[in-house]
């Protein structure tokens, strides 16, 4: 027996187990035999585990499987008034192999939609024929109701809600532009007739802003039964930088009356207001604001001073008012 363990060939066997390097054995060589010892596992790994599949699966074994539902042909002038249930579980026995094809793809199940209910054990049950040998204990739920209304469409407005933090000194330019702007809903009559408006689910989040604005933005369905004309809106804004501008004006005074006159102390104000870097040249130029003092606010007071009301005149602009100086002014009626 000691004769056997010292066999030439016995010691080469072991040798491929031992770790390190033998004398007078080139590393190049051991690190071949490494790898080779690597390649040599995985391919036993691999036949095991598919012996055990052979094996194992061969047996009778009970499995829970999801099924898909989709309705059957519904008349082109007819709508569902309440969604399919996505899935029917269905608890299923049989072969392991025709199992394991069954849950990696299960079938759809179609729902014949001559009835108002429909038995789905029924439905499964003649769905999985093809499978010879596969029972099926039961499904969930076992009945559900096809309601069906005259099918309508409307056309309503997309409504996206936006929380847009900009950077420093940075805002929009105008409105921001959603197109469509609107779409069409085609559903049950009882379903598209309360619905005035498609508010997007998700609201657009985004900070630090500087840039314009491009998003392609997903709208989806509130439910099964609704149909929409898009699948997606697009929402564009223009950003620019802002700047300060600053102009001063003259009080006036609305809806005086005849024979009257009304004298303020200081006689104008200073406004100050932000504006577009690229209309900045332009707006300077211009007096984009008046000051008036309604007159009814003047019989209105007792203490002798008033608050001036800032108009924005210059509309083809992107101006924001900051603040004007002073706040309240004397005035002195004069009656001629």
């Amino acid at each position: 027996m000691t004769d056997f363990f010292n066999h030439p060939f016995i010691n080469q066997i072991k040798d491929l187990f031992k770790s390190g390097t033998k004398p007078g054995v080139e590393e190049e060589e051991v690190s071949f035999l490494r790898r080779e010892k690597v390649v040599v596992f995985i391919g036993a790994y691999i036949m095991a585990v598919a012996l055990w599949f052979i094996v194992n699966l061969s047996g009778s074994y009970s499995i829970n499987v999801n099924l898909p539902i989709e309705p059957g042909n519904i008349p082109e002038d007819m709508a569902l008034t309440e969604e399919l249930p996505e899935f029917v579980q269905a608890d299923v026995a049989g072969d392991g192999w025709q199992l394991l094809s069954l849950f990696n793809d299960p079938p759809t199940v179609i729902i014949n939609i001559d009835n108002e209910e429909v038995n789905l054990f029924d439905q499964v049950r003649q769905r999985l024929s093809y499978l010879q040998g596969v029972d099926i204990a039961k499904v969930q739920p076992l009945l559900v109701r096809l309601d069906m209304e005259a099918k309508v469409s409307k056309k309503i407005p997309v409504v996206l809600n936006t929380d847009i933090q900009f950077q420093n000194r940075f805002g929009m330019i105008g409105e921001p532009v959603i197109s469509p702007d609107s779409i069409i809903i085609t559903g049950a009559a009882s379903k598209v007739a309360d619905i005035d408006e498609w508010v997007v689910q998700d609201t657009l989040r985004l900070k630090g802003v500087r840039n314009d604005i491009s998003r392609n933005i997903e709208l989806q369905e509130s439910t099964g039964v609704i149909e929409l004309s898009e699948t997606e809106i697009q929402f564009e804004a223009d950003i620019s930088e802002f700047t300060e501008g600053e102009t001063t004006v003259i009080i006036n005074t609305r809806g005086l009356p005849r024979g009257q006159n009304v004298t303020y102390n200081p006689a104008s104000v200073t406004i100050t207001y932000d504006v577009p870097i690229e209309q900045f040249a332009e707006v300077e130029k211009l007096q984009p604001y008046q000051a008036y003092v309604p007159y009814s606010k003047i019989l209105e007071d007792s203490t002798g001073y008033v608050t001036p009301d800032i108009d924005l005149t210059e509309s083809d602009y992107e101006l924001r008012l900051r603040n004007f100086k002073p706040k309240a002014v004397a005035y002195f009626t004069v009656i001629n």
